[in-house]
């Protein structure tokens, strides 16, 4: 049984507890999260992170099924459960031109038609845009078979959102990067607006680099004054913290907000490691 590649845990939860907890669990091609937060005292009581490994002839949906089936939390009641698909195959369009008619062909469009999948769309709270996306088809029906009362949500409808909230508040121009071990998801606000929402994959500090001077350069932003804000698997001494540091003056690691009660189990690992999704947690 596949084994989390880190955790944190509070042990023996009461069934009283969890009737109190949001399960959040975060999906992608590579990486399985969840984490419970109690609600009451804006407490995590959970957080695990499966990397997967997958094998050439072994499907996604099979990986998961394991992960759902060796997990004793996933079979306990909850009050609530949001469950929140990371993958590329996205298009934010703004309202006045969204359409339920024109989803596939957008999609279509941007990301090509050889792979088909169920397009969902959904209203970004507190932003003037839809998120249209695919996903897999057999990926959804497992995910609706675990989780029957589940709600459904994008990344970077999420993403979006929790910057709202949590994030934007001085009004900088903000280029928020979230990292995976083979990818980066990176969200570039100027002036108050979205001008970038997109993952990228990356194989060493030289990738990244690359993708975010570039982002900056087509978007006349000036890197030496925009804020960057940096969560995700990142190591604070790391070789990529140092190259980003060398490009970008205004580099900080994202911080628990502070409506996030910071237990013991949680200051076992950085806090930048799983800060976006605990701020994704409080505010679906």
């Amino acid at each position: 049984m596949l084994k989390p590649a880190f955790q944190i845990e509070v042990p023996e939860i009461p069934d009283e507890d969890l009737l109190q907890c949001r399960l959040l669990v975060e999906v992608n091609a590579h990486s399985f999260t969840y984490t419970l937060l109690n609600q009451r005292n804006m407490g995590p009581m959970v957080v695990k992170y499966f990397q997967l490994d997958q094998e050439k002839n072994k499907p996604l949906t099979e990986t998961l099924r394991e992960i759902l089936e060796g997990e004793p939390l996933f079979k306990r009641t909850v009050k609530e459960t949001l469950l929140i698909y990371n993958f590329p195959e996205s298009s934010l369009v703004p309202e006045p031109l969204f359409s339920m008619d024109t989803n596939k062909e957008v999609i279509d469009m941007l990301h090509g038609n050889l792979q088909k999948g169920l397009v969902l769309s959904e209203k970004i709270p507190w932003w003037e845009l839809f998120n249209v996306y695919r996903i897999s088809p057999e990926l959804h029906h497992l995910l609706q078979q675990q989780f029957t009362a589940g709600k459904y949500w994008h990344y970077y409808s999420l993403l979006l959102k929790s910057y709202k909230m949590f994030d934007s508040s001085d009004g900088q121009d903000c280029l928020k990067v979230i990292f995976y071990p083979d990818k980066m998801v990176a969200l570039l606000v100027k002036k108050g607006k979205v001008h970038l929402m997109q993952t990228f994959p990356y194989q060493d500090a030289r990738d990244v680099v690359y993708h975010l001077l570039n982002a900056c350069r087509q978007l006349d932003i000036d890197p030496l004054k925009i804020k960057v804000l940096v969560g995700g698997l990142i190591d604070r001494q790391s070789a990529l913290s140092e190259e980003l540091h060398k490009y970008f003056l205004q580099v900080s690691f994202e911080m628990i907000d502070e409506s996030i009660k910071v237990t013991d189990e949680l200051k076992e690992l950085p806090l930048h490691y799983f800060s976006s999704i605990l701020k994704m947690a409080v505010c679906a």
